[in-house]
């Protein structure tokens, strides 16, 4: 037996397939949707963070390219190159006091704001000084030949360009770091006459940059940073020392950027760490460096982990919720159809004295309840009618076997019984007639055996024509049209123009014998002068039609006036698989229509 699942698991289970599959959907959309927030807003935090440190960046720069600028212009400047072509400096450090107004002059105006580390004045024949602070105090020094080899490239481009160079990050062999000097040409009138340069002080560089503070935006691995264009760091980096020159980053952000590409992307970066890197380059003369502000991917999606969580345990709060509420309207929902199971089964056992309690309900439930409730009604009415017109059938197919022995018991008894008697009683008389009266009496004997087998072919033919059998139900309905037309004072007129079947015998024979009793109710019933028969055929079906002008009838007033003939006659079209149609109405006559298939079911 197959094994069935409950109405109310099916719809717990639908439920909450419905349920997982929305929230999966809603849950899904909320965190990707909530994701790609937090992601822009980090790219709009980094982007502007990037924005505002290349600002200040290329501002420094300017300051010092407007620093450098006005001390080439300067006549202290020009004086201290007028002193070194006279070679009046002898001494590495000297107190003279031209010397102390020039230092005054220079700590005054050019080493303010602890942005510069030294300053640097070289003539044409590369006589140099240079100035820088100790603890407060500026000394003046003769430069040393590593000093000088150190600013030889830049002042050799000075001098060629004859305008203010920035040379980029290079190592200083002395002090083995990186330094970064801006260079510009000294005239005085047209002719050039010297250099000044200075060297920048990273730690500044950094202050702008580096700030390991997690209140800044970039949280606890956030970090802004640049690149020079041989891909290595020209700020501090966060998580390695000294990293200044020395820590490569040739990552897909910094190529961008160095191309002159600006965005943001989540990408490794030198650690190989996947970040939200905002890149882009720097606008600073004579420089190639490009300009990052990223954060850790994971640290910057902690607030959607967090979200992701809460969606989950909202998810499965929501679940456990409509699961109990599920669950009651599911029991709800199943328990009159439940009812309605049972009672069908009853109605199946044969009781058919069921009723579904009303629930209260005003929704399809409600409404399928009633219709049960009427259906199980209407099937009561109809087994009770089905039961009746079962027992009028068979109350009918007695009646009528009791008639025809009736009949056939009545013709054989006056008819054929008589006949036989007279010729007993004629025979009888013979032994004692004379010859004369011998031949009268074997004359009428004759005469009395004519007639009886006249009846006894009138009895065959009523109860199974000999033609039908021979010939077809055509001649034998034709016999039977033209016997009743000359036994009567009604005109049966037969039409077969249009029939052309080959059918078997039991077709045959139903068909002869609805036609007959249909004749018999007109003889009986209709007072009828005219009457019609019309056989005729298709592809699927054999169509017989019987009408008259007689009387008429209503076939529900009158069932009991109309006996068990018409009963017959449905009997039979049932047996055939066929329809019968009986139009009727008093005054205007009756017309029997019978449609019987080919193939009927045997």
């Amino acid at each position: 037996m197959k094994q069935n699942t409950s109405i109310v698991k099916k719809l717990i289970i639908y439920f909450l397939l419905l349920n997982i599959f929305t929230v999966i959907v809603v849950g899904s959309y909320s965190y990707y949707r909530a994701k790609d927030a937090l992601v822009e807003r980090t790219f709009d935090q980094l982007t502007s963070l990037r924005i505002e440190k290349k600002y200040r960046v290329e501002l420094f720069f300017a300051d010092r390219i407007s620093d450098i600028d006005l001390v080439s212009k300067s006549e202290d400047v020009k004086n201290i190159i007028n002193l070194i072509e006279a070679e009046k400096i002898e001494s590495s450090q000297s107190n003279d006091l031209i010397y102390r107004e020039y230092e005054n002059f220079l700590r005054k105006h050019y080493f303010s704001g602890n942005y510069h580390k030294r300053f640097f004045v070289v003539d044409r024949k590369g006589n140099a000084i240079s100035l820088k602070t100790l603890e407060n105090d500026t000394v003046l020094f003769n430069m040393s030949s590593v000093e000088k080899l150190l600013i030889s490239s830049l002042e050799q481009k000075v001098i060629l360009l004859q305008k203010i160079v920035i040379e980029d990050y290079k190592i200083d062999e002395k002090t083995n770091l990186p330094v970064i000097f801006i260079g510009a040409p000294v005239f005085n009138g047209n002719q050039l006459i010297g250099v000044v340069a200075i060297e920048i002080e990273i730690e500044a560089i950094n202050a702008i940059m580096f700030k390991n503070n997690p209140h800044n935006g970039l949280g606890e691995s956030g970090e802004s940073y640049l690149v020079g264009e041989d891909f290595l760091m020209r700020s501090t980096s966060r998580f390695h020392d000294n990293s200044v020159f020395k820590t490569l980053v040739k990552t897909l952000g910094v190529q961008r950027a160095l191309n002159g590409e600006t965005g943001t992307d989540e990408i490794p970066d030198y650690r190989s760490v996947s970040v939200l890197s905002s890149y882009s380059s720097v606008e600073i003369p004579g420089l190639k460096w490009a300009i990052l502000a990223e954060i850790d991917e994971k640290e910057a999606m902690i607030p959607i982990d967090s979200i992701r969580n809460n969606i989950l345990y909202l998810s499965l709060l929501m679940s456990l919720l409509l699961f109990a509420f599920v669950y009651i309207i599911a029991k709800r929902i199943s328990l009159p159809i439940i009812k309605l199971k049972d009672a069908a089964q009853k109605i199946t056992k044969g009781n058919y004295d069921v009723f579904v309690e009303d629930v209260v309900s005003n929704d399809e439930i409600g409404s399928l309840i009633e219709a049960f409730n009427e259906m199980s009604l209407m099937i009561k009415k109809q087994t009770e009618n089905l039961e009746l017109e079962r027992s009028m059938r068979l109350s009918s197919m007695i009646d009528g076997q009791e008639l025809e022995r009736q009949r056939l018991s009545r013709e054989l008894h006056d008819g054929l019984g008589q006949s036989i008697l007279a010729i007993k009683m004629r025979l009888e008389r013979m032994s004692k007639a004379s010859p004369e009266k011998t031949k009268v009496i074997m004359k009428e004997v004759q005469e009395l055996f004519v007639n009886i087998i006249n009846e006894v072919r009138s009895i065959s033919n009523d109860l199974m024509p000999a033609v039908l059998n021979e010939f077809g139900v055509v001649d034998a309905l034709s016999n039977l049209c033209r016997d009743v037309t000359k036994s009567t004072e009604i005109e049966i007129r037969f039409n077969h123009r249009n029939y052309s079947c080959e059918i078997n015998d039991k077709i045959n024979t139903y068909l002869y014998r609805i036609s007959q009793e249909a004749l018999n109710n007109i003889i009986k019933h209709s007072n009828a002068k005219n009457a019609q028969i019309e056989l005729k055929c298709d592809e699927r079906n054999i169509y017989l039609m019987i009408s008259d002008n007689g009387n008429g009838f209503n076939y529900i007033d009158d069932r009991k006036m109309c006996g068990n003939g018409i009963s017959n006659m449905k009997e039979r079209v049932n047996l055939l698989n066929g329809k019968i149609d009986i139009e009727s109405k008093k005054g205007k006559g009756t017309i029997i229509k019978v449609i019987i298939p080919h193939e009927i079911i045997q």
